[in-house]
This record gives structure tokens, C-alpha cells and sequence, in this order.
């Protein structure tokens, strides 16, 4: 039986999302909250890292909004970051 996990999610990005687009269209801050709906897809567990990271203030690009999709590379800023990139410099 289906849930209707969507409706009652309070993540920004929400893996039951009815809608097609939302990979590209929904945006998500380091530190808000991510959807719980399991199994994981990939952009969750991304999601879980970069917040364990701002907890330890070891993420640089908190004030950035990001989409789950990546599309060609021209808008790589908007798009869920590698976390190995977002860590900071000589630490």
C-alpha cells in the first residue's frame, strides 16, 4: 500500500514528491531538514553528510541553495555539491 509520504514531509525536497520536475524545480539549504522516506535515494544521503558537516562547521558554502539535479555543468552552484568540494580549504 502506498502512504502519502509527500503529504506529510517537511523537508524541502521530498523523495514522494508527486511532482515530475522537482529534482529541478524544489531548492534545499545546508541544515534544513531532509526528507526521511527510505530506501535513501542518493541526493538524501548527500543531504545527511553536508549537515553533519554544518553541525561541525566544516561545510564553507552554507548560504548556498541547491537543487537535487545537475544538469550540464553551467549551473553546478545550484546543483547538489560533491562534499568533498564544499569542505574547507586546509582543514
Amino acid at each position: 500500500m502506498e502512504t502519502k509520504h509527500n503529504l506529510r514531509c517537511e523537508a524541502p525536497i521530498c523523495a514522494g514528491d508527486p511532482n515530475p520536475k522537482y529534482k529541478k524545480e524544489v531548492v534545499w539549504r545546508p541544515g534544513e531538514l531532509v526528507c526521511a522516506r527510505k530506501p535513501y535515494e542518493e541526493f538524501q544521503k548527500v543531504q545527511l553528510e553536508i549537515n553533519s558537516l554544518v553541525k561541525m562547521g566544516k561545510f564553507k558554502n552554507v548560504d548556498q541553495a541547491y537543487t537535487v539535479s545537475r544538469r550540464d555543468g553551467k549551473d553546478r552552484n545550484t546543483t547538489m555539491p560533491l562534499v568533498e568540494n564544499s569542505l574547507p580549504k586546509n582543514g
